[in-house]
């Protein structure tokens, strides 16, 4: 298990992440969702100990600082040494990763028809993307942390990824964080998601519980209501248009205020993560 104490990391006097706490159980993937400049790069750099910080992380009761063979960041600018192939880079993590898989390793060069001969410096940024994500899931660490990792991979790539990091963690060997822009991307291959807001985990929930607990509907009325009717409630969003209202809320309190404005129409919505994380964003902003 990942355990994140009372995290904080500033730039010069500005603070990106404050008294942060988060926890992550052992056989997920977690998707990790926030705006722009929310600190996210920050949290994966701090985890993998790229950023000094205040506060305590650790990995299986131990001091992440002493199980960094145990985890593996793939970062938006992956690193690699200049000229070299990714045969050679995979030499290079053999000696930091002692439970690097050879052969699962030939087996992932196979998957993605990837040349391990090929210069780094000459490949796409898709392509060096498929070298250290095919690196990262060779060194069986216990946590992979990936930053916009998608990103530049086509879609036969990201699917084939997807399938591989579930196998990963369906085995027990391994959990991840994806940090993405691409909600929709997360919904398909994520256990929960984490919301990073004002500087701290403002929450974190299993898919199955969000699409319980959050609701879309489309209310009519005989007569158009006011707003204030609706500011009142408890509910993330709502939109007034003549005599119909589309409301997005969660928990039976607010159910129980909108059935007790007594609508003749109360017609359920689809309702995407998407949907869900933009509406809790804009809460959480609006409360700063």
């Amino acid at each position: 298990m990942l355990k994140i104490n009372n995290l904080s990391k500033a730039f010069a006097d500005y603070p990106v992440l404050s008294a942060l706490n988060w926890e992550v159980p052992d056989g997920k993937v977690f998707g990790l969702i926030g705006s722009n400049g929310a600190g996210k790069s920050t949290l994966m750099r701090c985890i993998s100990q790229v950023y000094d910080y205040d506060g305590d992380i650790s990995l299986d009761g131990a001091p992440i600082a002493d199980r960094k063979e145990k985890l593996f960041f793939v970062s938006d600018e992956p690193f690699y040494f200049n000229r070299f192939n990714t045969s050679e880079m995979r030499d290079y993590y053999r000696i930091f990763y002692p439970d690097f898989d050879q052969e699962y390793y030939r087996h992932l060069l196979e998957l993605f028809h990837f040349d391990e001969k090929k210069p780094l410096h000459l490949l796409s940024r898709g392509l060096k993307r498929q070298s250290i994500i095919i690196l990262a899931l060779s060194c069986k660490p216990r946590l992979i942390l990936m930053d916009e990792s998608f990103d530049g991979l086509d879609p036969m790539v990201r699917l084939t990824l997807k399938r591989e990091l579930i196998k990963l963690v369906d085995a027990g060997e391994t959990s991840v964080i994806i940090s993405s822009h691409n909600i929709r991307e997360l919904e398909d291959i994520c256990d929960e998601m984490a919301l990073l807001e004002k500087k701290q985990i403002a929450f974190t929930q299993s898919l199955e519980d969000l699409r319980q607990n959050y609701h879309k509907v489309q209310l009519g009325y005989s007569q158009a209501p006011a707003a204030e009717v609706f500011e009142k409630m408890p509910v993330l969003s709502y939109e007034i248009n003549n005599k119909v209202v589309t409301v997005v809320y969660h928990g039976d309190a607010a159910r129980q205020e909108i059935e007790a404005t007594e609508p003749i129409l109360f017609n359920p919505l689809p309702l995407s993560m998407e949907e869900i994380f933009v509406v809790e964003m804009e809460v959480s902003q609006n409360e700063k």
